[in-house]
């Protein structure tokens, strides 16, 4: 009677929050499903009919479903690192060896009765309670079940765990990985009446229901409750228990930010493509024929670098620094030095800037930086300015620039950076 109040009072409480305000929806996990299997079946040729292992791991599977339906020749299934909770319809895969659920929430051992072959059983890092532990019987109906993995879960911090184990299970010749002896065999089916006696006192202290541990025909849904989720969602990463509902809802905040960095991909891709897939903006072959009056030149930037344009510390040249990448294979960039214009072209974009005096494009240089790859192009001066005082030295700091592509434009005294100051020869 308490526990049927206590489920009323519970279904009340979700009746009053549904009613205060609306649940977020729920994310829909990845199911198996017949697509599913033929990409995960590439290495035989998408056939499934005959397909006798395959990967299923991190694909943010809920349910076990489809496999004993379409594929019943199975012998090898990886299906680690999902989200799976119940252990279910695999009673037709008769051929199956080994069965890899490790690192999902399973809660308990259970219909795999019927998998004779199996002969390899990895649960690792799941959600098995101690009071599963007297679900491991079910495992004796598989006579060649000979490796188990069971570390990782609760029960296995019980004192009795492996004695317990070994004893119902006699058949096993490895428990997570260790080896079991003949001499541990035979002392695990000895202490085996005195090790239950304890792990029953130690369930009947915790409340446990006994009988109902003990179920494993009982399809019911063991997936953790959307409510408990929800909390688990609103609380910081580093408060988070470890629990199957925060394993879910991690899953769902992973899913909800690969979906994000999907669609800000797609569309970074309208940008680029026309909608029947064309590029919209060509690669350039090279640089473009110049307009006889360099005034018409128009300055642009379309591969978006980051640029400095800025007078040497002898004063004698102008500098432009670009950012065009560490790994950039040189043969994907060339330079264009003209008597009032620089052009760089990297992967086929332009970028085109109009420099604030003469230059002599026979003497200019273009080296890369061997730190950071910076493309450096230094272009003497056609005539030679004074050289320049320090700043209160009496220097009037006339014919200053700096334009600087990344951080805007620093304005010197009686130049304006980055503008076509007049007009030069060619």
């Amino acid at each position: 009677l308490v526990s049927v109040r206590r489920g009323d009072a519970r279904q009340g409480t979700r009746a009053h929050r549904s009613a205060v305000a609306t649940d977020p929806p729920r994310r829909t996990m990845a199911p198996i499903t017949l697509d599913m299997i033929r990409r995960r079946a590439e290495h035989n040729e998408g056939m499934v009919g005959n397909l006798e292992e395959i990967a299923l791991h991190q694909q943010e599977i809920e349910k076990i479903e489809a496999l004993g339906q379409i594929c019943r020749h199975l012998k090898i299934i990886y299906m680690q690192n999902n989200l799976v909770s119940k252990l279910q319809n695999l009673h037709r895969l008769k051929e199956l060896e080994y069965l890899n659920m490790a690192l999902n929430n399973v809660t308990k051992i259970e219909n795999l009765q019927r998998c004779e072959s199996l002969t390899k059983l990895d649960l690792t890092m799941n959600f098995i309670t101690k009071a599963s532990l007297l679900t491991v019987h079910t495992l004796d109906a598989c006579p060649k079940l000979d490796d188990l993995y069971l570390m990782g879960n609760p029960c296995a911090d019980f004192g009795g765990y492996r004695a317990f184990v070994i004893g119902t299970l006699p058949q096993l010749r490895r428990l997570d990985g260790k080896d079991v002896t003949p001499s541990e065999r035979i002392l695990s089916k000895q202490e085996l009446p005195g090790v239950t006696t304890r792990l029953l006192k130690e369930l009947r202290a915790d409340g446990v229901d006994i009988e109902e541990a003990s179920k494993v025909s009982d399809a019911r849904d063991l997936s953790p409750d959307e409510d408990d989720v929800a909390e688990v969602l609103a609380m910081p990463e580093d408060e988070r228990p470890w629990t199957a509902a925060t394993r879910v809802a991690e899953q769902r905040e992973f899913a909800a930010q690969r979906e994000k960095n999907e669609e800000s991909k797609r569309e970074n891709n309208k940008k680029l493509f026309n909608p029947d897939g064309t590029k919209k903006f060509e690669r350039r072959e090279g640089f473009p024929d110049l307009p006889d009056n360099i005034d018409d030149v128009r300055q642009c930037n379309e591969p978006g670098l980051e640029f400095r344009l800025d007078e040497s510390d002898d004063g004698e040249s102008v500098v432009l620094e670009c950012n065009v990448g560490k790994y950039m294979d040189t043969s994907l960039i060339d330079v264009d030095v003209q008597t009032r214009l620089v052009r760089v072209l990297v992967k086929g974009k332009m970028l085109c800037l109009v420099l604030p005096e003469e230059v002599k494009p026979d003497t200019s240089t273009a080296q890369r930086s061997k730190v950071s790859g910076a493309l450096v192009v230094t272009m003497p001066r056609a005539y030679q300015k004074p050289k320049r005082f320090e700043r209160g030295g009496g220097a009037s700091g006339e014919g200053e620039y700096v334009v600087d592509g990344g951080k805007g434009v620093d304005v010197g005294k009686g130049e304006v950076g980055g503008s076509n100051p007049g007009r030069g020869g060619k």
